[in-house]
């Protein structure tokens, strides 16, 4: 299973890519009456309360100098601000832009595009480009996005390009954000922190996606929601979520490729909802047992104990069913073992799980067949697998 929880897995960024670090970071340091966007009139923008926007382009430039003087990345960039603007897709008297380029970068142009915040500034920027230009042998391959800065009105270049700015100082995106919470959050639980507010982020756009909606996320909303994580997180008595539910295409993917939890599940004839909810709560479970544990939260031993118990748990259910139910087929008899099962929420230690925590966890003992639903599970999925 892990394979497949993918949410758990290392990467860049705490495993996200660029634009939902930078939307969460929006969200957690802008004007509370303002809203973040995602991929909406940019990769990420901030919309102010008194109507204006900023536009982000985020670059992770991890292989290649994104802005060096003929860089594809940064022309194209300028390019589409101006036809954002010409087009009146984005108001340029209200739009402000910027280029974020982490690990730090620099050059020449993109030095002095940063720089010019004046009409004379950009005119003098506009000579040193065609100077550039004619003593290159051959047109650069940006050359397309070049000539659009050459070929629009001034009006429109001054716009733009006097309210750009270009910011590449970050070695590691992460780190305003550990700056941000740093004051409310202790050093060991920063990153779990950070990735869960993250997560946040990303799912409310990628939910507002889905339902055909613009990804534009209210600040003050999504900090309340944020700040009542924290709040539960700090709580000694509990144990908060850290990992996003699946969707339910990687659910569905799940139960194609038949793991054993859900080879479990079948010969008791559990409805595919059934098997569905327990590929989501597995790979929950999942994710926030590695993230726990990476945060010191919960040791293995705990963990161990803690499974031992449900061990003992379903050990009592399987008993009782069949003293009481010897009559029902052993499919009924298990299916009612596996509903008892599935309804329980068991504490670790005193501090309460996620309602799914321990659901997801049955389903992990099954996985590993260290319990069974089926009375003979143990035979039946031995001569499934001779088969």
């Amino acid at each position: 299973m892990t394979a497949l929880v993918k949410h758990s897995a290392p990467g860049p960024y705490l495993g996200f890519s660029l634009q939902p670090v930078r939307l969460c970071y929006h969200l957690l340091s802008s004007p509370s009456d303002s809203s973040v966007s995602l991929e909406l009139l940019d990769d990420v923008a901030i919309h102010y309360a008194n109507g204006n926007v900023l536009l982000e382009q985020c670059k992770s430039a991890l292989s290649h100098n994104a802005l060096s003087d003929w860089s594809e990345d940064l022309w194209k960039t300028i390019a589409n601000w101006l036809a954002a603007v010409e087009s009146q897709k984005v108001d340029g008297r209200k739009a402000m832009f910027c280029l974020y380029v982490t690990p730090p970068k620099s050059g020449k142009v993109s030095s002095a595009i940063h720089d010019a915040t004046s009409a004379d500034a950009v005119n003098l920027l506009l000579q040193q480009i065609k100077g550039k230009l004619s003593k290159k042998a051959a047109p650069p391959k940006c050359m397309p996005h070049v000539q659009k800065f050459l070929d629009v009105t001034a009006a429109l270049r001054n716009q733009v390009i006097c309210k750009t700015s270009v910011f590449s100082r970050d070695v590691d995106p992460i780190q305003p954000l550990r700056t941000l919470l740093a004051p409310t959050v202790p050093d060991g639980s920063i990153d779990v922190i950070c990735e869960a507010a993250i997560g946040m982020a990303q799912a409310r756009a990628d939910r507002l996606i889905r339902d055909g909606m613009p990804a534009l996320i209210g600040v003050a909303e999504f900090r309340k929601s944020f700040h009542a994580f924290v709040q539960q997180n700090n709580m000694p008595g509990y144990l908060a979520s850290l990992t996003a539910a699946p969707t339910t295409a990687d659910t569905k993917a799940v139960l194609t490729s038949r793991p054993m939890f859900v080879q479990q599940l079948q010969l008791i004839e559990a409805s595919e909802a059934q098997q569905l909810r327990a590929a989501s709560d597995l790979m929950r479970t999942s994710g926030d047992k590695v993230k726990w544990a990476a945060a010191g939260f919960i040791y293995d031993d705990t963990f161990k104990d803690w499974e031992d118990s449900l061990l003992r748990r379903h050990d009592a259910f399987a008993g009782e069913v069949k003293d009481l139910h010897s009559d029902k087929p052993e499919v009924v008899q298990g299916r009612l073992i596996y509903g008892r099962c599935s309804v329980l929420e068991v504490p670790i230690g005193s501090r309460t799980v996620p309602n799914y925590f321990t659901h997801g966890a049955f389903n992990d003992l099954a996985d590993r067949q260290e319990l069974g639903w089926h009375p003979e599970y143990k035979a039946l999925l031995d001569e499934e697998g001779k088969a």
